[in-house]
């Protein structure tokens, strides 16, 4: 048993597999439902990044990641801190508040971008073949789904007013919601890809706003994940917000190379 309570599943052997006899009922949580993959998630591109000037554009080290620029706020710079509540099923995460966002009364608050296993919350599990949780697809057991709720404040340049105003997570594990000052942004699955939402109607040129997310350790997609690694979760790469112009923008590249063969 760990100091939760819970069985160290990172040593126990394989779990038994049942049946697929779920059938993505309706009455499932998104994170057991196999039909649900996000909500009001962008569609996935090329990640194209906007700069203010040609000259800017020439100069960028892209191979030192993301810097903010006029178009563009890194939300996760080095030292960055956010509020942090941990519980260990969803059925005690807190509530969110329409107009506010979560209370934060007793909170703590964790690094970002980290995996809140390495930040004194939860036990990181070890699995190379076995799932870390009883086998019945799409369910994930409520009893050690971990929940972290973070809150933090963003603040919008007055020179983004008029412009199409978006929100980039990179890598957040494994599912998570995200409300601006309590009204839903969106949901979304898969730990390892980006995950942006358009939060042009939540948010102003020139204010501040508080952004809400809930992040559940395990989801129906937990078991294509799973394989020789450590389950660590949390919000595990940087957040992102950005504007571009709202009439028109590049939004995707695509190439198709051919071979030619003398």
């Amino acid at each position: 048993m760990n100091r939760h309570g819970h069985p160290d599943f990172s040593l126990n052997p394989l779990h038994p597999v049942h049946d697929f006899h779920h059938k993505g009922e309706p009455n499932l949580p998104d994170y057991c439902n196999h039909l649900v993959l996000h909500h009001h998630r962008l569609p996935s591109h090329f990640p194209v990044r906007s700069f203010s000037s040609q000259d800017e554009a020439l100069s960028a080290r892209l191979e030192e990641g993301v810097r903010s620029n006029d178009n563009l706020i890194l939300l996760t710079p080095k030292g960055t801190r956010w509020a942090f509540n941990f519980v260990e099923t969803p059925q005690q995460a807190p509530r969110v508040v329409v107009g506010k966002g979560f209370e934060q009364e007793g909170w703590g608050d964790v690094a970002v971008p980290s995996a809140w296993e390495t930040q004194g919350y939860g036990q990181a599990l070890y699995t190379n073949f076995q799932y870390p949780f009883k086998v019945d697809p799409p369910v994930v057991p409520d009893g050690m789904n971990h929940v972290g709720s973070y809150q933090t404040q963003i603040e919008v340049p007055k020179a983004w007013e008029g412009k199409r105003i978006m929100i980039r997570f990179e890598g957040v594990s494994s599912a998570f919601y995200c409300w601006i000052d309590g009204h839903p942004a969106g949901y979304s699955q898969d730990s390892r890809l980006d995950a942006e939402f358009d939060l042009t109607d939540l948010v102003r040129g020139g204010g501040t706003h508080t952004l809400s997310l809930r992040v559940y350790r395990f989801c129906d997609g937990s078991y294509l994940e799973d394989q020789d690694m450590w389950w660590l979760s949390g919000v595990h790469r940087d957040v992102v917000l950005y504007s571009k112009p709202a009439k028109a923008h590049i939004w995707d590249v695509h190439a198709a190379p051919e071979v030619h063969i003398p």
